[in-house]
C-alpha cells in the first residue's frame, strides 16, 4: 500500500486497471488490487458460485423466516459450533450453514432455521500415514448421525514450517469411513495432480459435516513429514485391497452391475457384496471384465467360494458360488459360477468367506 500527500491527487477515488484510490484522513490512499496466489479446487469454486446466490437469497425471506436466524444465531453466538467462537446475525448463520450445504451437494437452501442446534463429534483416529503411495487413516468410528467427513490438505512445505493450516484446501468434502478407514490418497493427487513428496511437511485439517444442516465440528488438525511407516508405530500401512465399480470394464461382458469385493489385511478373509444381472447371459455365471490394475492389485488370480441369492420370478433361490479371476490374454476377468442350487439371472452374491487359493 503506497499513502501520498493528498495534493498529488486532490481526493481521487476509483479504480484503474490494477490500482485502486480512495481519500481518507486529508490524503490519497492507492493500493494494489489483491489476486489470489493459490488455487481454487472444485469445492471452493461451488462455494464462491453459490455464495452470491445465497447472499441475495437472505432479503427474499419472509421477515418470519428470518427471525428464526436471527433467534438461532443468538444462540450459536459464543457457541463453538463452527471450529470458532464468534458472534453470528441471522445473515451471516443463514450464508454460513447454507453454503456448508453446498460443500456437500446440497442444492436446496435452507429458507427456515434448524429448529435445534445440532452437536457434532470430533474427528477421532487411532492412526495415520503420509507417504508418497498412500495418505489414509485409521479407527475412524462411525458418526452415529448421518455425518460427511470434510478433509482440507497443503502442499508440500519445508521442514521448518510450523504453521502451515491457512495453506490447506479441501480435497474432499464428502468422506464416510470404509471400515474405519479414511483413504485420501485419490483425493489428493486429484486436487494436487501429484503425490506427496518424502521429506517435505504436510498440514491435514478434518471435521465432521451435517449435510442437512451445514453444522459443522470442531477441525482437527494434524501435521507430518511424509515418510513410509505409521505416524505411531512406524509400521508399513497399505490400502486394503479391493474390487469396486471402478475396477469394472465397460464392455459386453458387463454381466456384473454392483461389485464391492474385500481382502482383510493380514488374513485369508475375503467379503463380498455383489449384484449381477445374466439375462443376455447364456452360462450359469455372472462375471465382468477387469482393469489389469485391479487384477494385479489382488495379487493376480485367486480364488474363493461364497454365498448368493436370485430375486427372479417374485421370490429369492439360494445358490453357492466359486468367485475367482483369471486372465485370457490381454483380458482380465472377475467371475461368480454357479455351484449349486437352481440358477437364476437376476441375483446377489455377498458374505463372508475365505480365499483358498492365490497365484500370482
Amino acid at each position: 500500500m503506497i499513502a501520498l500527500p493528498s495534493i498529488a491527487f486532490g481526493g481521487f477515488s476509483g479504480s484503474a486497471k490494477g490500482v485502486t484510490a480512495r481519500f481518507q484522513d486529508g490524503r490519497s490512499i492507492l493500493s494494489l488490487k489483491a489476486y489470489p496466489t493459490g488455487y481454487a479446487t472444485a469445492s471452493q469454486l461451488v462455494r464462491r458460485s453459490a455464495l452470491s446466490k445465497i447472499s441475495k437469497a437472505y432479503k427474499n425471506l419472509t421477515a418470519e423466516e428470518q427471525k428464526t436466524w436471527e433467534d438461532l444465531a443468538e444462540t450459536v453466538s459464543g457457541k463453538s459450533v463452527f471450529g470458532q467462537k464468534a458472534k453470528l446475525s441471522g445473515s451471516n448463520l443463514f450464508v454460513k450453514l447454507n453454503s456448508n450445504r453446498a460443500y456437500v451437494g446440497e442444492a436446496q437452501l435452507l429458507s427456515s432455521a434448524p429448529a435445534n442446534l445440532v452437536a457434532i463429534p470430533t474427528v477421532e483416529f487411532t492412526d495415520y500415514c503420509i507417504s508418497e503411495n498412500i495418505i489414509l487413516f485409521t479407527g475412524v468410528p462411525d458418526p452415529e448421525a448421518e455425518l460427511l467427513l470434510v478433509a482440507k490438505m497443503s502442499n508440500g512445505q519445508s521442514r521448518g514450517v510450523s504453521n502451515g493450516w491457512d495453506k490447506t484446501v479441501i480435497i474432499s468434502p464428502d468422506k464416510v469411513p470404509d471400515w474405519g478407514d479414511i483413504d485420501l490418497t485419490e483425493a489428493f493427487q486429484n486436487v494436487m495432480g501429484t503425490s506427496p513428496v518424502n521429506g517435505q511437511k504436510y498440514f491435514v485439517e478434518m471435521y465432521w459435516i451435517d449435510p442437512a444442516t451445514g453444522f459443522t465440528g470442531v477441525p482437527v488438525k494434524v501435521s507430518r513429514i511424509c515418510q513410509d511407516g505409521s505416524a505411531h508405530t512406524g509400521r508399513a500401512m497399505a490400502k486394503r485391497t479391493t474390487f469396486k465399480n471402478s475396477d469394472i470394464v465397460d464392455d459386453d461382458q458387463k454381466f456384473i452391475t454392483d461389485l464391492d469385493v474385500e481382502f482383510a489385511q493380514g488374513s485369508t478373509i475375503v467379503t463380498a457384496d455383489i449384484k449381477y444381472d445374466a439375462t443376455k447371459h447364456n452360462v450359469q455365471e455372472a462375471l465382468c471384465d477387469i482393469t489389469k490394475a485391479a487384477y494385479d492389485r489382488a495379487g493376480k488370480k485367486f480364488t474363493s467360494v461364497m454365498l448368493g441369492r436370485s430375486n427372479g420370478n417374485g421370490g429369492y433361490m439360494p445358490h453357492f458360488f466359486n468367485m475367482y479371476t483369471y486372465d485370457w490374454g490381454s483380458q482380465y476377468r472377475f467371475v461368480c459360477a454357479k455351484r449349486g442350487g437352481v440358477w437364476g439371472k437376476i441375483g446377489e452374491v455377498f458374505g463372508t468367506s475365505l480365499t483358498f487359493e492365490f497365484v500370482n
